[in-house]
């Protein structure tokens, strides 16, 4: 066996820096691939299920259905009665189901079920996936509750299930319909969710806040996604597909070989870590002040990359190590730990006047990762102007159809079309565009076809 069971690279986008400038911008790539041993084993792996049981999750949102010209009054709101169709419960339910029954689940795989609204509650514990007549009694007792939304309280009880869960491959995965009443808990509580090495798998649909899940999903390094009633567009899932997405998301995990990956990063005086990214297979910004960084798990069948941005100072010229870079992770499979040894970053600081020459590929990655920057600018200045949104998610377009992110760029476009038409961004193409700018990214090549300008690689790199 490998004795270092973790192939990495770390690459800065320019080996020359001037020595006069201030305020200079270095992005290092750091990629991450298990060796074959690593790669082939089978982590054992424990999910928690938070779902979300608010009197908003009856309303029927597939199938036939007719009023009865019945009402009733469920937590405070009022709701017309109809007969057949299914509810957004119904098809939580039947997800579930269908991924117990899909034959991807083993002895060594634990689910637990847990319903918040304004309360919460565990309906079962961490139980062997193949016990599948006991997790079909907890599933059908969704139905069983209403309340509002506090997100938190499932949160906590996710937390204290899943964090003494050593050597497995941890992750919470929430589904929910609206606003939660406790934004603040739910975001502290995420990062004691990071710390553990627990991401956070978020499905919203309706009236959730889009910032709230996209924040937990960063700060745990987990993925976002909007699920709309039908008529998906670019990243949107189905909630009809909610069954083939539950078990996609369950086969991925057992995938990933290598978690609770954490991060130590030294600077000399003058350099200063400014953003760390995940830029494939999903983007993820993680919190700044988060050391050491829990940056989430690796997977044993591709790369996984990072972008860290430093801001640099000048200094006098010379070949100097600027930064030192440490990692430590959980091999599940193995059952040990792992750990690469302190890497120095070394870069030339060069006297007079340079002409800036970068590696295209990761240039290429931070552009994928600016493209969520964009799109939450837009976001916040459409109400005021939506000239100025509309010059911003152009810009992102241009870069999605560049990198070849396809489902990125018909969700951007069609946010687009909407913005002339009506000067205004609909909630539902703010959580498309917003969620989506979040999900999946694009591999790049090591030497893409389309290279900066100079004049962007000066505006870029701050040269």
């Amino acid at each position: 066996m490998s004795t270092n069971p973790l192939h990495f690279s770390i690459t800065p986008s320019r080996e020359l820096l001037s020595a006069n400038s201030t305020e200079q911008k270095l992005f290092v790539m750091l990629k991450l691939q298990p060796f074959k041993e690593v790669a082939a084993s089978r982590p054992p792996t424990t999910f928690a299920f938070l779902i979300d049981t608010s009197g908003s999750m009856y309303e029927v949102v597939s199938g036939n259905s007719q009023f009865t010209g019945q009402q009733a009054t469920i937590d405070g709101q009022t709701y017309n009665i109809a007969s057949g169709g299914k509810t957004k419960i119904d098809i939580v339910v039947e997800s579930l189901q269908q991924l117990i029954q899909s034959g991807k689940l083993s002895q060594n795989d634990r689910l637990s079920i847990i319903q918040f609204d304004d309360k919460a509650s565990t309906l079962i514990g961490l139980t062997a996936g193949t016990e599948i007549d006991q997790f079909k009694i907890a599933i059908d007792r969704l139905r069983d509750f209403s309340g509002g939304t506090s997100m938190a309280l499932g949160l906590k009880k996710a937390l204290d299930i899943l964090a003494p869960e050593a050597m497995t491959n941890r992750r919470a995965l929430i589904f929910t319909d609206g606003q939660t009443s406790d934004e603040y808990e739910c975001e502290e509580l995420a990062k004691q969710l990071a710390i553990s090495g627990i991401p956070i798998t978020a499905l919203g649909i309706g009236d959730y806040n889009e910032n709230l899940l996209t924040t937990l999903t960063d700060t745990t390094a987990g993925i976002p996604y909007h699920v709309v009633v039908d008529n998906p567009i670019g990243g949107q899932v189905a909630i009809a597909h909610l069954p083939s997405k539950l078990i996609e998301e369950y086969v991925e995990a057992q995938q990933e070989v290598i978690t609770n990956l954490s991060m130590t990063l030294s600077t000399v005086k003058g350099v200063k870590p400014s953003r760390i990214i995940r830029v494939y297979p999903t983007n993820n910004e993680f919190p700044i002040e988060q050391s050491p960084y829990q940056i989430g798990n690796v997977a044993g069948n591709d790369e996984t990359i990072f972008v860290l941005e430093f801001t640099i100072e000048n200094r006098p010229p010379g070949r100097v190590r600027i930064a030192q870079l440490g990692l430590t992770y959980d091999i599940p499979g193995q059952q040990r730990r792992g750990e690469m040894q302190p890497q120095n970053l070394l870069v030339e600081f060069i006297a007079g006047e340079i002409i800036p020459q970068v590696n295209q590929e990761v240039m290429g990655y931070v552009q994928q990762a600016n493209i969520s920057q964009l799109v939450n600018q837009a976001a916040d200045v459409v109400d005021q102007n939506p000239e100025k949104a509309d010059e911003l998610l152009e810009k992102a377009r241009k870069m999605t159809v560049k990198l070849g992110n396809v489902d990125m760029s018909e969700s951007l476009e069609n946010a687009q079309n909407e913005l002339r038409k009506t000067r205004k961004l609909s909630s539902e193409s703010r959580k498309t565009v917003k969620m989506g700018s979040k999900g999946s990214t694009v591999k790049m090549n090591s030497s893409p076809n389309d290279e900066l300008s100079e004049e962007q690689i000066r505006q870029i790199s701050g040269t």
